[in-house]
């Protein structure tokens, strides 16, 4: 009987845990627009009018929405949430190269993600199901790095001095359960030794927030105004890596089966040996 015990347990384990491999979203399986970048536009909108839909990649939802603002003589085209690039431009400043990574390009690979809240919806990516989050890799955009390091051109933030920062925070969210939140520092000028303005890829570790199924960014810093916070909120994302939670019913259809294949092979066994006995 232990035996078969062990043989349940085994099947089991083998079941769930490849039912719950790591996804890495590499935002590979994405199909980039010649112009180097998907913001949501959907070239049909007139001024006034917004559309919101998530893109997925992987599985994993992101969500976006691209709107027209219409000011009278002024109309102002935005999109906040996550776009999706393959820009590599390290070098012009201002908000016209919003969609470059810093570093230049993805971490391994050609696409990547851009984070951005403008003013109405922070960022939210949305798993397939309950889901532990290992993190992903993050980076600065061109234009919130040259912001910081030269000022903005647009007069609106200048060079962030030493005391400063700048950091992203992931909030993760079970239903309507908040699990826990990680912080990020993409600057960080405090201290004798700062580390300075992020300008490479690094790893933003996310396994604090526990078993989630969305995940909220929302950006902080110490350079802010009467409107809030002068440094662009943007981020860079690429191979975010996450693993889905089995539901507990997985565990006992993986159980059944496993014991209903012991249990046929068990009698499989008696009826060879009672035909033994009666040769």
């Amino acid at each position: 009987m232990a035996r078969l015990l062990s043989i349940v347990l085994a099947v089991v384990t083998a079941l769930v845990v490849s039912s719950s491999l790591a996804d890495v979203v590499t935002f590979e399986d994405l199909t980039v627009p010649p112009s180097g970048y998907f913001n949501g536009d959907p070239g049909t909108l007139s001024p006034g009018q917004s559309v919101t839909v998530p893109w997925t990649s992987a599985g994993a939802a992101f969500s976006n929405t691209y709107a027209i603002d219409d000011y009278g003589d002024f109309v102002y085209p935005y999109w906040e949430g996550f776009s999706y690039s393959n820009v590599v431009n390290t070098t012009d400043p201002g908000f016209t190269n919003q969609y470059a990574s810093y570093p230049g390009g993805g971490f391994a690979s050609s696409t990547y993600a851009v984070s951005h809240y403008e003013y109405l919806s922070n960022p939210v990516v949305t798993l397939p199901g309950p889901a532990t989050v290992s993190g992903f890799r993050i980076a600065n955009t061109t234009y919130a790095a040259l912001t910081m390091l030269n000022g903005d051109s647009y007069g609106f933030a200048a060079p962030l001095p030493p005391g400063g920062w700048f950091a992203t925070t992931a909030t993760g969210h079970l239903g309507a359960t908040t699990t826990g939140s990680a912080t990020f520092y993409l600057a960080d000028l405090r201290g004798d030794s700062p580390p300075g303005i992020l300008s490479t890829w690094s790893w933003f570790d996310l396994t604090s927030l526990g078993t989630v199924d969305s995940i909220e960014f929302t950006f902080s810093g110490s350079d802010t105004g009467a409107f809030g916070l002068n440094t662009p909120q943007y981020f860079a994302m690429d191979d975010l890596a996450f693993a889905v939670v089995p539901e507990p019913s997985t565990w006992v259809a993986a159980g059944g089966m496993a014991w209903m294949a012991v249990v046929t092979r068990h009698r499989r066994r008696l009826w060879w040996y009672s035909t033994e006995e009666r040769v």
